[in-house]
């Protein structure tokens, strides 16, 4: 006998979220956030309109609060969503991901994208509500399923689009260090977004660049499109400028490689269903932690501990087989570790 199952689930219209060019001074004062550009970044914060843990803005400006000491630890994050509209999977382990980083203390976090699997209110909801007992300044990075209704509720809450590329990029600094946010939501890297990443990369600081899709590299799949000139011009602005670090989401599992003289981390491990791959990465669910020494630079992946029931390996042993993973790598494991292991179809 045949069965068909017909899934519904309603579509929130998003057309009608107001954006708001106007902001609202808080205590703290701009003169600390050095953002870039400068006059306030892309950032929406009018009462109501920002979500509870803040926006780009005010999150950058509690940044700049804390003095800088000579050193610096900030956490990174990716691919908290669920695998589809109706499942809770992704929720149960971005809850013990934000525990991890209350844990930590980190002078703050930097989310990869895709914190929704469609980007709908209700999800919206979700989302913020569980990143709302994060309690180190949360910044984020527009991933595609955040825009799969359009950009206007994460325009109106979270950032807002740069004046000098039309997108939802924005850049500021802490201690002897700029942080670079580029959107890459679209899969692609516009002309005027290459001209700001030129200028942001232009420094003597240290150089972080955060994005949600990884360019065209190897093994690397779901790649930065439509050529691989793209990805080209985009790694070599990175190596002409001697950038210390790339941060890519989108793939869900763990890889950390260096290309040239650049190191580049994939984390899209914070709930979304893993993907196996034999060839690179580890299909665990973790979160990426960045240490800033003087000029010494030292990052570490952290596991995240789940007892979701899993349709993979779950013994030591197949889990080092099945993700390559170093007995260097397996120390940092609890003993009861549970990796989950879902099929992903998609991303």
């Amino acid at each position: 006998m045949k069965v068909t199952m017909i899934r519904t689930f309603s579509v929130l219209l998003l057309a009608g979220v107001s954006l708001v060019g106007c902001l609202r001074e808080g205590s703290a004062p701009l003169s600390r956030a050095n953002l870039f550009p400068p006059a306030g970044l892309n950032a929406a914060a009018t009462d109501g309109q920002e979500p509870a843990f803040g926006n780009t803005l005010s999150n950058i400006r509690k940044i700049n609060q804390k003095p800088f000491n000579g050193n610096l630890r900030f956490v990174i994050l990716g691919d908290n969503r669920n695998s589809s509209p109706i499942s809770t999977g992704g929720d149960k382990v971005y809850a013990k991901v934000i525990d991890k980083i209350n844990q930590i203390k980190p002078d703050f976090a930097i989310n990869l994208g895709d914190f929704t699997f469609d980007a709908l209110k209700p999800h919206w909801n979700t989302f913020e509500r569980l990143t709302s007992k994060v309690q180190v300044p949360y910044l984020t990075v527009i991933g595609n399923h955040d825009m799969l209704f359009g950009r206007s509720y994460y325009e109106s809450r979270y950032t807002r689009p740069s004046p000098e590329t039309g997108l939802d990029d924005y850049s500021f600094e802490y201690g002897n260090s700029r942080f670079i946010i580029l959107d890459t939501a679209n899969y692609n890297l516009t002309d005027r977004q290459f001209v700001w990443l030129e200028k942001m990369l232009q420094t003597p600081q240290k150089k972080f660049v955060f994005t949600h899709t990884p360019p065209r590299h190897g093994v690397w799949d779901h790649k930065l499109a439509p050529t691989p000139e793209v990805s080209a011009r985009f790694m070599g602005l990175n190596e002409k400028y001697k950038t210390d670090f790339v941060f890519l989401g989108h793939i869900h599992l763990y890889d950390q490689r260096k290309v040239g003289s650049v190191n580049y981390m994939v984390s899209g491990g914070a709930g979304a269903p893993l993907d196996n791959k034999d060839d690179y990465g580890q299909g665990v669910y973790h979160i990426g932690m960045i240490e800033v020494n003087g000029n010494q630079v030292s990052h570490q992946m952290v596991p995240i501990q789940t007892r979701i029931r899993t349709s993979g390996p779950t013994s030591v042993t197949n889990q080092i087989e099945a993700h390559q993973m170093t007995p260097d790598v397996l120390k940092q494991f609890p003993p009861d570790y549970i990796p989950v292991e879902e099929q992903a179809n998609d991303r």
